[in-house]
């Protein structure tokens, strides 16, 4: 099997992380990096032990020895060089969230649909055997009907307003950071889109994007979701599902890894029941793999995340977002109606 050629658009931390995994994936190799700068390309490349290093995204996407580009950019570039790659007929594995709302993901699916290559938004907790188990035990109504969700994922960054995640040029803020990834679970494990979502936050006054943020959500079968995200405050974030019948527990709902990661199932009436999922290779090789595995059917099968799948999480933001009164500068700027 030809190994797929990757190359890295970006130089940040999470493009590192990337990097250091497409090494040991079982499908890919890395070949070059593209960035704002030749010297960031530079000691990007030879950190990674690449050696086309370019210095723009633009002479990345033109590179014809790549087969697929990782998208690291900021939130708000991530729906242009998108388009871009598409355009240049590279196959894409975009970070997460996929755009700044869901006008711009409905235009940037169509320019990929209209170009025939292969996207997936970069959930890379969807591409682990952990949470296609945890969906398997859902749907199988293990613990019967599932009637509440509790999703968490907050951190504390601290007040470095010089990052993107504390920007609102960039796309910024806790819901767009960490959660677009409580958001695509309640959507998962519902198996549905909310019919309602009403969201607080608190808006920093520096970085004017939301530092702290919780929403509730109601599905149409009654089920309902709570969720918490955040930078400036660290939260338990495990995982809890509550049914009819029962709960399930997982303590490591976002970052599954190698070896050994266990789901913890209590029903009524009968002895606790620890599951334990295998992860044959890291979490971000698994997501790399992934995308060859896919590569000719456009996009990957659930639990990883569809066009479809990532269309509803944009809207789910977009309804969070609008909770709490949070408007991008490039929104207003090109008067979008979310």
């Amino acid at each position: 099997m030809k190994k797929l050629r990757w190359g890295v658009m970006g130089t940040g931390k999470i493009a590192g992380t990337f990097a250091k995994a497409v090494p040991l994936s079982e499908t890919g190799i890395l070949i070059s990096v593209g960035s704002r700068t030749q010297e960031a390309a530079d000691i990007f490349g030879n950190e990674h032990s690449m050696t086309r290093r370019h210095p723009s995204y633009q002479s990345l996407v033109d590179d014809p020895e790549v087969d697929a580009i990782y998208i690291s950019l900021p939130n708000h570039l991530h729906a242009e060089w998108t388009m871009k790659c598409a355009e240049a007929g590279k196959h894409i594995l975009c970070e997460k969230p996929f755009t700044l709302n869901y006008p711009e993901a409905v235009r940037t699916i169509a320019s990929v649909r209209k170009h025939g290559v292969f996207l997936m938004e970069a959930f890379m907790y969807r591409c682990h055997p952990q949470t296609a188990k945890l969906q398997e035990l859902v749907t199988s109504r293990v613990i019967g009907e599932v009637r509440v969700i509790q999703a968490h994922f907050s951190y504390n960054m601290g007040p470095k307003h010089e990052n993107i995640r504390l920007s609102n040029p960039a796309g910024g803020g806790g819901i767009m950071d960490v959660g677009c990834y409580t958001t695509s679970m309640a959507r998962l494990i519902a198996g549905a889109e909310p019919f309602e979502l009403k969201g607080v936050g608190y808006i920093g006054p520096i970085s004017r994007v939301d530092e702290q943020a919780t929403a509730a959500l109601i599905f149409p079968s009654g089920l309902v979701a709570n969720l918490t995200c955040g930078t400036q405050v660290g939260v338990d974030s495990e995982l809890r599902i509550w049914g009819s019948e029962g709960n399930i527990r997982v303590p490591n709902p976002w970052f599954p890894g190698e070896g050994e990661n266990k789901i913890l199932v209590n029903r009524a009436g009968k002895d606790p029941d620890v599951v334990t999922v295998h992860g044959s290779r890291g979490l971000y090789s698994l997501e790399a793999d992934t995308v060859a595995q896919y590569l000719e059917h456009k996009e990957a099968p659930s639990p990883c995340m569809t066009w479809d799948d990532t269309l509803g999480n944009m809207a789910a933001l977009d309804a969070w977002r609008r909770s709490i009164g949070l408007v991008f500068d490039a929104e207003k700027i090109n008067e979008v109606k979310f």
